[in-house]
């Protein structure tokens, strides 16, 4: 009789463990994404955005862009000499094509 106890008991303990870790192990879902390219003008003009214009201390970090001033905020890249100075011609035409894209009609 004792002996049948501690089976049960061995068999509620063994159960239990294997429904924890067969939780565990599902949770467990991993999914392998290729890391943002800087070659992708969205992504490289995104980085520039946030790290160059936007950031705490950057010229924009006080102004929220919106869709109505995105236009003239992209022909002041071209235009405005803080953005002459501090953006590459390549940043700045991320940036522009990055802002068109944030703002254009989802599909």
């Amino acid at each position: 009789m004792i002996l049948n106890l501690l089976n049960k008991c061995q068999l509620n303990t063994l159960a239990a463990l294997l429904v924890i870790t067969g939780l565990s192990v599902s949770a467990k879902a991993s999914v392998n994404l290729a890391p943002p390219s800087l070659d992708d003008p969205y992504y490289f003009g995104q980085l520039t955005y946030h790290k160059k214009l936007a950031c705490g201390t950057c010229p924009l970090s006080e102004t929220t862009l919106e869709a109505d001033k995105a236009e003239a905020f992209i022909k002041s890249l071209e235009t405005d000499k803080q953005f002459l100075e501090l953006l590459t011609a390549k940043e700045r035409s991320a940036v522009a094509f990055y802002v068109k894209e944030f703002f254009s009609p989802r599909k």
